[in-house]
């Protein structure tokens, strides 16, 4: 690609999904490319990093593997998100069609509608590299069974829509599960499996009513919160990174949301809430022990609650808790008031 455009290939581990971003040197713009949930706030920090404004978000199709970052990523930036027209989405900035041009800073980038994995799949041209989400991946396809797919049409996509690209062009998937980070539409359409070699629509065709694959694991959450954009029925405001099976968040995500509809339940003991530390405004005193089982046993199960003690070890246990009485949507404050204090958020003291 040209010199003055930076180019991130980022992996989510869980679902093996890329995220790509592409950014303008000159107008210190960029764009991600089917962003993760899980993962926004590692995308935030390497856009810092780099000194990048968010200015687009993109999605190849309506994901049924994993929750997208659009929504979250629009509401703590404000860039636009572009999804394909047909599919239906909620509050989409952008509805993108077949051949328009999306400009960010000098970049262009093309839209090829591509169904096939599914009816609003599309792949995104960009100088020499084309993205293709699930339509294309390396030595495969993406699977034709669900949301509206037709392995007619996938056939007809890549052959008229992916092959007839320059052989050199470069070919980023939306997924890859052997390690490989991209291929080239050369190879494809020697060496893919399913498509290459000259293979025919028929003998595609077979090879997919043939695979009886098992639905997603997360299909039944991913497909309508990914239709709202990754914001999820429950309208979760957290979602948590999830480590030695306890879900925890920074307390920098905490207090960006402040005022949203989440509790703050703080762990520590009466005599801590209010002392040199103080405690996170509308936070609600509920001291680990007794009073926390009697609260845990009251409240609503479906309640989206960040703990918070002086460090992260009893709310971290609250959690733990939490979890055992049956709560879904509740974490751990990171390094708790300590680590509050150290970054300067405001503190309250009743």
């Amino acid at each position: 690609m040209k010199t003055q455009t930076l180019f991130y290939q980022l992996f989510e581990s869980q679902s093996s999904t890329y995220t790509y971003l592409l950014g303008d040197v000159a107008s210190k713009k960029a764009v991600l490319i089917d962003p993760v949930i899980e993962t926004v706030d590692r995308d935030l920090n390497l856009l810092h990093e780099l000194g990048l404004e968010l200015d687009l978000i993109l999605e190849t199709h309506i994901h049924a593997d994993h929750i997208t970052g659009a929504g979250e990523l629009r509401s703590r930036t404000g860039a636009k998100v572009g999804v394909a027209e047909v599919a239906g989405a909620d509050s989409v900035d952008l509805p993108l069609v077949d051949g328009q041009v999306v400009k960010v800073g000098h970049l262009e980038i093309k839209v090829l509608a591509t169904p096939g994995h599914t009816n609003a799949c599309l792949s995104f041209l960009c100088e020499d590299r084309v993205f293709t989400g699930d339509v294309l991946l390396i030595r495969g396809t993406g699977r034709t069974d669900f949301q509206q797919g037709s392995p007619e049409s996938l056939y007809e996509s890549v052959h008229e829509k992916l092959f007839s690209l320059p052989d050199e062009t470069f070919v980023y998937p939306g997924h890859d599960y052997r390690g490989l980070p991209y291929t080239t539409i050369g190879l494809e359409k020697a060496y893919n499996l399913r498509l290459g070699g000259g293979r025919s629509s028929a003998d595609f065709i077979k090879t997919m009513s043939e695979l009886k694959l098992a639905q997603p694991k997360r299909i039944q959450e991913a497909v309508p919160a990914n239709l709202k954009l990754g914001l999820t029925p429950g309208g979760r405001v957290f979602h948590p990174q999830v480590v030695n099976n306890i879900p925890e968040i920074q307390p920098e995500d905490v207090n960006l949301h402040l005022g949203r509809n989440f509790q703050l339940v703080d762990v520590r003991r009466p005599e801590e809430f209010n002392n040199e530390l103080g405690h996170v405004p509308g936070a609600k005193l509920v001291t680990l022990g007794p009073e926390l089982m009697k609260f845990l046993e009251s409240a609503d199960r479906n309640s989206e609650i960040v703990f918070i003690c002086r460090s992260g070890g009893r709310s971290g246990q609250a959690t733990a808790m939490s979890l055992d009485f049956g709560y879904k949507h509740t974490m751990n404050m990171i390094g708790g008031m300590l680590r509050w204090n150290e970054l300067g958020l405001p503190v309250a003291r009743d």
